[in-house]
Order: C-alpha cells, then structure tokens, then sequence
C-alpha cells in the first residue's frame, strides 16, 4: 500500500538554489537539516508515521523518506531509496519538487 497524502498544509515550498547554495556553504551541513525537515514534513502530512529526528540516522532515514516521499512524488519508495544512495541530488530534486507541488496546490 502506497502512501497518500492526509494534510497538504503540513508543507512548505523551498528554493532548490537556496538550498543547494546552503548545501555548499555549510560543506553538507545543510543536508542533515533538509532531511530532518523534510521527514517532518512527511511525517505530518501523510499517513507514513515516523519519527523525524530518525531521518538523520544512516540508511534507515534515507529509507523512510523514501518511503513516505511516494505520496509526493511519482516514483517508488524503493527507487528514491536507490536514488539517496547513488544518486543524492536526484533524490533531494524529486522530493522537494514533488514537496512543493503539494504546497502550491499544484
């Protein structure tokens, strides 16, 4: 069963170019943040349930923000899980765009 979405008003938009300007100043710091924030933000408006602060935990964060990010996004929880290991960025693209899509109504 694939996630859904419960309360659109649980996300906010973000700059993609914020962030990656942010990424690069704080040498990555900035990822620990976005991954928290994020799991936040999927943990309150979706039907995925999970503490956030365990976002940050290696692999088991990055698999649970793959798993509720299928309610933001057109891709599978498995695929976004491959893409955080592989391919961060893309991963990071995905769910913030599908992130803020739901915000903007889109």
């Amino acid at each position: 069963m694939s996630t859904q979405i419960v309360d659109r008003s649980a996300f906010n938009t973000g700059s993609l170019g914020k962030q990656v300007a942010l990424a690069v100043v704080t040498l990555g710091l900035y990822m620990v943040y976005w991954m928290y924030s994020t799991a936040k933000q999927l943990d309150q408006g979706t039907d995925a349930s999970f503490s956030p602060i365990l976002a940050i935990v290696p692999f088991y964060g990055q698999w649970k923000v793959a798993d509720a990010a299928e309610a933001v996004t057109d891709q599978s929880g498995g695929l976004l899980f491959v893409l955080f290991l592989f391919l961060g960025p893309a991963a990071w693209y995905l769910i913030q765009t599908g992130i803020n899509d739901v915000a903007s109504g889109a």
